[in-house]
Order: structure tokens, then sequence, then C-alpha cells
């Protein structure tokens, strides 16, 4: 983490020091609501009935949310076809309805590019404390709620390469650390993952995608004897991605976009004494719709709209209930454009 830190600090000096490009930022003011804050099964909402712990300090399922979010890029080397460019990217969010639910995001990108679409690019992503729900806490009791939180750190390699003007490929190499905050360290993962995306823009429509990715997510908590549990939670997963987005020959608006994402897991665990993880697997998919319209040369509305349903498979119908869950969340946002050269 230290290194990783080293490295983001190094980053922004060089920006600043050598950059005597304009700097470009983008702040985003987004609200939205979502209907299942905590990815409620059918099964949890009847429980929750009857005993309101497993709400920990909210008192409805679903939220209102307000989102800040600021993103700047800044080409600090152009020769040429020759680049070298600094991206960064900062946002909080705040569940107006759950107090738990406040978390920040950030990363970094710095990309060597080559010409349109050709480049290779170093990625760096931070979660912060991001809250799923509370559960019981196993290590002192089977009635005391404790909330659950995890935070991602996301890295990354990608190249992308042109091949015509009509298409272009991403390929990445990913590797997540996934970690809990106690007292629920038995769930840490550690993930890697490889990711393909082929790109085709169409004439007098716009571009569409698709994209693969497969990924393993290894638990060490059954092999090392400072973890408080002896489960294995890894499982291996793949993800197909498909966005269309139609950028010509429209009304009113300036970009429609729809998209479909459907992720397969398989968890590892063969243990009986493991019921919510042995031979469990699960399909969760999310349908997208956006659009897009610019209402002034530097400013943008975007309203976007998630419908998610998640349904899980195991030799335990309790299992299948109590993991399976429907979502809706809808987003208006407001962007700003900024150029600031202090030359």
């Amino acid at each position: 983490m230290i290194i990783q830190n080293i490295i983001l600090k190094l980053l922004l000096f060089v920006t600043l020091l050598f950059g005597a490009t304009p700097t470009e930022y983008v702040l985003s003011i987004s609200t939205g609501y979502d209907n299942n804050v905590m990815r409620f099964s059918e099964k949890d909402y009847s429980e929750a009935l009857v005993n309101p712990n497993i709400l920990g300090n909210a008192t409805t399922y679903d939220s209102y949310i307000l989102k800040f979010s600021l993103r700047g890029k800044k080409t600090v080397y152009k020769n040429k076809n020759n680049e070298i460019i600094f991206k960064g990217n900062f946002s909080t969010s705040d569940y107006r309805n759950n107090k738990n639910k406040k978390y920040w995001n950030g990363g970094g990108d710095i990309e060597y590019k080559w010409g349109s679409y050709k480049n290779l690019r170093y990625s760096i992503r931070h979660l912060n404390s991001y809250y799923l729900r509370h559960y019981i806490n196993k290590d002192i009791g089977n009635s005391s709620y404790e909330p659950c939180l995890f935070t991602d750190r996301n890295q990354s390699f990608s190249i992308s390469q042109k091949f015509s003007k009509q298409t272009w490929s991403n390929v990445s190499l990913g590797y997540i650390q996934r970690y809990y905050d106690k007292p629920f360290t038995e769930f840490d993962l550690d993930i890697f993952y490889l990711r393909g995306k082929q790109n085709f823009r169409l004439k007098k429509f716009g571009i569409i995608a698709i994209q693969y990715e497969s990924g393993r997510a290894s638990s060490k908590s059954n092999e090392s004897p400072l973890r408080p549990s002896s489960f294995d939670r890894s499982y291996n997963y793949s993800e197909l991605y498909i966005p269309m987005v139609k950028n010509k020959n429209l009304i009113l608006v300036d970009e429609l976009g729809i998209s479909y994402r459907l992720e397969n897991r398989k968890y590892d665990a063969e243990d009986f004494n493991d019921p919510l993880h042995s031979g469990r697997s699960h399909q969760d998919s999310k349908y997208d719709a956006w659009m897009k319209k610019q209402i002034f040369e530097d400013m943008k509305v975007k309203l976007a709209f998630r419908m998610r349903d998640r349904s899980t498979f195991s030799s335990y119908n309790w299992v299948s209930d109590l993991k399976s869950f429907n979502q809706l969340q809808t987003w208006i946002s407001i962007e700003w454009k900024i150029d600031y050269d202090k030359y």
C-alpha cells in the first residue's frame, strides 16, 4: 500500500512539474434512488419484519443518493502522435436514508498513446469501506449483528489497438485486493482477472461493443491459522458485457445507450458445514439504459436507469432464496467541463 501511494504522488508531481498543456476537469453532481440498498432477498424482507436488527441503523430498505465526483486529465508529454497522459478521479457517495453507506472512491491512470485508440495504460482504483449490510458476527454468538464493509484496491494494465476506422480492441490484466473490515476478515479475497473487448463503430448509428472477462477469486481464510474461519470462499467467475451507444441522427438528445451485463459465479466450497457456499453458484444480470443531452457548451445532463436481477442456485433451497434479489436504481447527473491553463 505504501508503494502504491508513492506511485500516485509521483504521478501527480510529474503532472504538475512537466505538464505545460491545459488541464481538463469534469465536475459532476448526481442524485439518485436505490430501492434495495442492502440487496435484500424476499426472505430478508420477511425476516426484517420480525427482526429489525438486520437493517442495522437504517429504518427503510431504499434510499436517495447524493454523489459528487471530479475527474482530471492532463497531457504531460506530446510529440507528434506520441503522448503521455495522466488521468485522475475522485468521488463521494452518500446514501441519505442509510447512515452506514457513505464511501469514497478514486484512482489514477498513466497512459502512453501513439495514435487514435492505440495506447498502453496502467490504472489503479481504490474503493474505501463499502458497506454491504449487517451480518451476524458468529465469533461472539448467533445474535450479534455487525456492519460488513470491504475495501477494494484494483490495479490493471491494458492495451488498446486500432485495426481499422471502424474497429479497435482492448485487453486488460488486473488484480483486486478485496479486504473486509473486522470482524469479517475471513471473507478477504485476492482476485485476478483477464478482460478483452472488441469495439465496432457503425455509420449513422454509433458504437457497439462486446466484452468478456474471466477471473479467479482466492480466499486465504482456510489456509491461515490467524483467520477466524476454516471455510473456503474462493470462486471462479466470467462476465459478458454488451453496450450499445447511438449518437448519430438523434433529435432532442445527443446520446442514447443500453447495455447488458451477465456474471456467472461458481464457488469452490464443498464442505457441508458451510451450506451458504457449498455447491453454490449464481447468475447476476444488469440491464442499463441512459440518455445524454448537451445543454450548454461545457455542460451536459445524463439520465440513467438500472435493473438488476441475481438468481442463486444451491442444493439448499433456503440458500437459493436467501441469496437471490432484485434491485432498481435511477440517476440524474449534471456535468461541467472546465479547462485550466496556468500558462
